[in-house]
């Protein structure tokens, strides 16, 4: 019987995939004190735009550092562009003292007043004069996030709500409409996916007695999207919220944070698709 043959070869393995290399620029991107240096020196040569294309982009690579955040306020601002760099500011406040380091107090700085005055009620066009005398009003919302959440993002709105004159108010005529926004991609910014807020009135009786004030406690919250959500609905993040405060169903004030969301206010009455008015039920 024949010996068997066998190969003197070595048996063939697969070749080793290529290795990945990422793109140097995209690299370079991520690299924030290149960011930085880069931006200063682009902002030096008076371009702007390009300095500004930048520090977007690596916003979106390297998402709520303070430092590029800062950057992005400042050439804003020597463009002239001061509602925008306002908005940069209040983005690095939201990030809290704790995460945002030494550019918490530089954006404490450079809004002036600290949190409360920052985020007191801006007029809409139109708002005052139209519905005759005002009952309510609306006091210096204040926003603090909650970073002991494990599972995505929460935020508590404290909303003030004051009585403008002598006159009782009644609970039952009372409306407040909250609209919470998303920032999508880094960039865009939407009408919130969150799930409807939970509100809470701070202390019961609710009747505008006493000091005329009444507070109001909304909290957003946005759990951690799976990847078929982001699919859908982009990468998420809190943006802001806009408040119409309504008495008899009259607008009583207005107020938003940033103040671009004001123009999802400018038609009182037209809420955006999808949101409800909300007033939870006054204590008694």
């Amino acid at each position: 019987m024949p010996a068997p043959v066998t190969s003197s070869q070595p048996p063939s393995t697969p070749a080793p995939a290529p290795a990945f290399k990422p793109d140097p620029a995209t690299q370079l991107l991520k690299d924030v004190n290149y960011v930085v240096t880069t931006a200063k020196e682009i902002r030096g040569m008076s371009d702007m735009q390009g300095a500004l294309e930048m520090l977007k982009r690596a916003d979106e690579l390297t998402p709520d550092h303070p430092a590029i955040i800062a950057e992005i306020a400042q050439t804003y601002e020597q463009m002239g562009v001061a509602t925008k760099a306002t908005d940069s500011w209040r983005r690095i406040q939201l990030l809290g003292e704790t995460n945002a380091g030494s550019f918490y107090q530089l954006a404490s700085r450079r809004l002036g007043a600290g949190p409360a005055a920052m985020s007191a009620p801006l007029a809409m066009p139109g708002a005052n004069g139209l519905e005759g005398e005002k009952n309510l009003r609306l006091g210096a919302c204040q926003v603090a996030r909650d970073f002991s959440v494990n599972n995505g993002e929460r935020y508590t709105v404290r909303v003030p709500i004051s009585r403008a004159g002598s006159q009782p108010v009644d609970g039952k005529a009372v409306n407040l409409e909250v609209f919470f926004f998303d920032r999508v991609n880094g960039a865009q910014v939407a009408q919130s996916i969150a799930p409807e807020p939970v509100e809470t009135w701070q202390s019961a009786p609710v009747d505008w007695s006493g000091s005329g004030e009444e507070t109001l406690d909304v909290v957003y919250h946005l759990p951690a999207l799976s990847a078929a959500e982001i699919q859908q609905h982009g990468r998420r993040s809190y943006y802001g919220y806009m408040l119409r405060l309504y008495y008899n169903n009259k607008l009583q004030d207005v107020a938003a944070e940033p103040r671009d969301l004001l123009e999802f206010g400018s038609a009182p009455g037209s809420a955006p698709a999808g949101v409800n008015p909300l007033l939870p039920p006054m204590g008694r």
